[in-house]
């Protein structure tokens, strides 16, 4: 990765690592074809961390999408594929009475008729 071209403008942030954390560090600079200094191996890795948390839902739109490739292969081939694709969404979202505890769905504003 290239160092920001705008680095002497950039505000100094201060970081005390713990041994371990230091010895985690040290590792990952060992294994680096470039050899990256201290204070470039940490903006590497905090570059790194940002860029994987950059995008959360991508974790569950992967799961969502590896269910439903098995729901595929296991579903009923003598039904419409509409019924397929309804029975499909439904096991996808599961059942009506989890959304209220569900924390990765936004709150209804109406509760569920039972």
């Amino acid at each position: 990765m290239k160092r920001p071209e705008s680095s002497a403008t950039a505000a100094a942030a201060g970081f005390r690592p713990s041994q371990p954390q230091l010895k985690a560090i040290a590792a990952w600079m060992a294994c680096q074809s470039d050899r990256p200094s201290l204070s470039e191996a940490i903006g590497r890795l905090v570059e790194l961390g940002l860029a994987v948390s950059a995008d959360p839902d991508r974790q569950k739109q992967r799961a969502r999408k590896m269910a439903g490739d098995a729901i595929d292969r296991m579903g009923d081939t003598t039904t419409t594929a509409e019924d397929r694709a309804i029975r499909k969404r439904d096991l996808l979202d599961g059942p009506k009475e989890f959304d209220r505890v569900r924390i990765d769905r936004s709150r209804r504003s109406k509760p569920i008729p039972e």
